[in-house]
């Protein structure tokens, strides 16, 4: 007999949130801002789901494909053991994020660079044991979401995580016509189908996709 699936509702939302161990003084004071701006934010679920991630994998070092104002970055030094280089192309928003960072005493571990994901991902050669892309939303076309793939694959240590938010685009990947949804579903496609890795997506809050790259 197949099961209904629960919605995850508001409701059914902050029950689960009510069972995460407490969090600092920062995540919450960032939430709240985020809240009141209208920001978009990875949450407090999410957040808690990348750092288990990342601790059940023994991270170390983790790349962060879009940083905003440093949330999701605070999760993700809390996760690893090594350092976070987090990429932002706004100026405002990576000062704030530095700002937030050096709050929650993370800014020797956290460095908030200011370049172009995929101008980074092709200069640089150094490999992470996670890579975060945050950016499923913001990619200008399927090319762009093909080569930051390839790239961020590129850059993997063996048996490193490939994760992303907004895995489901707001459900529109079950009939992707908005050109974020079709880039979206070009993502999941490329994750489910890669030789090498596996993968699952969760159907947290926006889709929560983890990968895992093999040894």
């Amino acid at each position: 007999m197949k099961l209904s699936p629960v919605q995850v509702d508001d409701r059914i939302e902050r029950y689960l949130e009510s069972l995460l161990p407490p969090r600092e003084p920062a995540l919450e004071r960032l939430e709240r801002e985020l809240e009141r701006e209208r920001v978009p934010a990875i949450g407090p679920l999410v957040g808690q789901l990348a750092h288990l991630a990342l601790r059940l994998a023994g991270s170390r070092d983790v790349l962060e494909l879009g940083t905003a104002v440093g949330y999701s970055a605070i999760w993700l030094a809390r996760g690893c053991s090594g350092r976070v280089v987090t990429l932002e192309t706004d100026h405002e928003r990576a000062e704030r994020a530095r700002a937030n960072l050096a709050e929650a005493a993370l800014a020797d571990r956290v460095n908030v660079v200011e370049e172009d994901a995929l101008g980074y991902l092709e200069r640089e050669q150094g490999r992470f044991d996670c890579v975060f892309n945050d950016l499923l939303n913001s990619f200008p076309d399927v090319g762009a979401v093909e080569r930051c793939f390839e790239l961020s694959l590129g850059r993997l240590s063996p048996g490193g995580l490939l994760l992303a938010d907004n895995a489901l685009g707001r459900g529109e990947v079950v009939n992707p016509e908005s050109r974020q949804a079709r880039n979206i579903t070009r993502y999941n496609e490329l994750v489910a189908r890669t030789p090498g890795l596996e993968s699952i997506i969760v159907p947290l809050r926006d889709g929560f996709s983890i990968a895992r790259l093999g040894s």
